[in-house]
């Protein structure tokens, strides 16, 4: 008699939230974990796959991506089971998970400012409002403000960080304004003007790269002005490269990160000091090929970021591996984590490397295996209130990760019982939308699978 429809053989199963740290088999009923236990009998599954030697996770949740057509498959193949897109509007997230979809589940925001793309600096009240209801209504969980590229002014960020809280919508903030930038500055004033608000803070690790300080002190200073802010989400990724955009209006970068990034490596602001970074190789333009995106510079990133009229992705390696790993691990006083989790930033940005960064942490001896469950997935799960993720208990999601301890790559992804990734070949197809009561008619009208998420049991509202 078949009992289970699937069950992972063998693996040292990590659960933080239900004291799991040991060899255990996990069995799988209809998308839900079943039963965890030292012997399940073999014969009573559908499909068996032995995970000896390997580590299973609660499913890793990556709080902040960019996912666009590619993302799915790389974020897939990363061990990434459940996403939070920020920024891209409804209609981009639902055509691409229908064409592109690798069984992911997803949730988004998106940027304010794809309501009011020639806005300046300020909205009104009545602008805000509407945008942050549209939103919602189209099944975004919220809205971000992309400040460090192209910021409001402190009054009218205030105004969408309460808007959003007055109507109970998610509120992601890649900090800086008028007044401050993508840096500590930025980040000291996203806090202050949070108040008792809920906040995201996004990319902690993108304020500390030395713009006002030395970065490991820029670091030390963020993780007090962030700890005991039970308002605050927050989380850091691990890669050295970030992500932003080329496009220059007038011989000037758009986007102030990008400036940023020319600054930092010692070359002049304009369209001029961008083409000689990109012919350097100190930015490099995002390319697809292969199903996936790549990273090219020199002649040939040159080539493209010109064919592109300058308007397509770059990255520079400007992130500080002691500032990140730093805001990876610091704790409180009460022991739980400042930073609440680890991201990547990535999807389509190829920077999915937070179980691969995340597992050299334990072998260097940063944290523990349980610690990065924490880091990964159970942290992640409770920013988004996600209550049936983030842990293995009976009834809970069956969302998985399973992990290669020799090589820290993921060998396979689990999404609601179904394998979408073996051993780096994805398999997975379409997915699941996370949204909310207001959002469901929309998504349900565009006939994609869906859930409905309580955001009162996001950290940002619940202060958990």
């Amino acid at each position: 008699m078949v009992l289970f429809d699937l069950i992972l053989k063998g693996g040292r199963v990590i659960d933080p939230k239900n004291n799991l740290n040991s060899i255990l088999d996990v069995g799988v009923v209809k998308g839900k974990i079943a039963e965890i236990s030292d012997e399940l009998d073999v014969r009573s599954a559908s499909k068996v796959v032995d995970v000896s030697g390997k580590i299973v996770f609660p499913g890793v949740i990556d709080t902040h991506v960019h996912i666009g057509r590619l993302g799915h498959r790389m974020l897939a193949k990363a061990g990434v089971v459940t996403a939070l897109d920020m920024a891209a509007p409804s209609d981009e997230i639902l055509l691409n998970l229908k064409n592109h979809g690798a069984g992911l589940n997803i949730a988004f925001v998106t940027n304010i400012r794809h309501f009011y793309p020639k806005a300046e600096s300020s909205l009104t009240d009545e602008e805000i409002e509407k945008a942050v209801s549209m939103a919602c209504e189209k099944g975004a969980i919220g809205i971000k403000i992309t400040g460090g590229h192209r910021p409001f002014t402190p009054k009218t960020t205030a105004r969408i960080i309460e808007e959003c809280n007055r109507q109970g919508c998610y509120i992601a903030f890649h900090v800086g304004t008028t007044e401050t930038g993508s840096d500590l500055n930025g980040l000291i004033e996203a806090v202050d003007l949070a108040g008792s608000n809920g906040l995201h803070i996004a990319h902690v690790n993108s304020y500390c790269r030395g713009l006002t300080d030395d970065p490991v002190e820029e670091a030390l200073t963020a993780l007090k002005k962030l700890s005991g802010k039970r308002n605050i989400a927050s989380e850091s990724y691990l890669a050295r490269i970030n992500g932003t955009g080329g496009l220059c209006v007038n011989n000037i970068p758009v986007s102030g990160v990008t400036r940023n990034c020319l600054k930092m490596g010692g070359y002049p602001q304009t369209f001029d000091g961008l083409k000689k970074a990109i012919l350097d190789g100190y930015a490099k333009v995002r390319l697809e090929a292969g199903g996936e995106v790549i990273l090219v510079s020199g002649e040939e990133g040159l080539k493209y970021w010109l064919e592109a009229g300058t308007n397509i992705g770059l990255s520079f390696p400007v992130n500080d591996p002691e500032a990140q790993i730093i805001l990876a691990t610091a704790k409180d006083s009460d022991g739980n984590f400042i930073v609440d989790a680890i991201s990547t930033d990535g999807g389509g940005i190829p920077r999915n490397v937070q179980v691969e960064k995340g597992m050299l942490l334990v072998k260097f001896g940063a944290l523990s295996l349980s610690e990065l469950a924490v880091k990964l997935s159970l942290n992640p799960s409770r920013m988004l209130g996600l209550e049936d993720k983030g842990h293995l208990g009976i009834g809970a999601d069956a969302d998985i990760t399973v992990v290669d301890p020799v090589t820290c790559k993921p060998f396979l992804s689990i999404a609601r019982g179904e394998i979408i990734m073996i051993n780096g070949i994805v398999v997975g197809r379409g997915g699941v939308i996370l949204t909310t009561e207001k959002g469901e008619p929309y998504i349900k009208g565009a006939n994609i699978p869906y859930e409905v998420l309580d955001l009162s049991k996001t950290k940002i509202y619940s202060r958990g």
